[in-house]
């Protein structure tokens, strides 16, 4: 399992926000690269273990990770498990629908049923 360490609103990995796609690759290594939907204007990478999405200018604006990593934050794990764990570590998190969201921290859960399949950090602003 992969280890994650996040810095809401900061970076995941040492993938700063604003970091442009050919320096994330240098750390993360070679993705495929895919449009999300027939309405994106810009590729995303998949890296296997998570999603990296960019803006018009190629820099990153959110990360969304997959249940083969382990997400810590300031030390203590978030994800995976159960969302709970999330609503606990993170705060101030509501539901949409499945989805939980903390847009101060732009933190965004995918957990249907309350079991978490997804976690994306963005940059500042990135839910509004």
């Amino acid at each position: 399992m992969i280890k994650i360490d996040a810095i809401p609103l900061e970076e995941i990995n040492g993938i700063k926000f604003g970091m442009k796609r050919d320096e994330v690759r240098k750390i993360f290594g070679k993705p495929k690269e895919f449009k999300k939907s027939k309405f994106s204007k810009i590729t995303t990478d998949d890296f296997g273990f998570c999603h990296v999405f960019y803006n018009l200018n190629d820099e990153c604006e959110a990360v969304e990770i997959f249940e083969d990593a382990e997400v810590s934050i300031a030390g203590k794990k978030v994800f995976p498990g159960e969302i709970d764990i999330a609503k606990t570590s993170i705060g101030g998190l509501t539901e949409e629908n499945g989805s939980w969201i903390n847009s101060q921290k732009s933190i965004g859960i995918y957990a249907p049923n309350k079991k978490m399949e997804s976690i994306l950090f963005g940059e500042e602003g990135y839910y509004e």
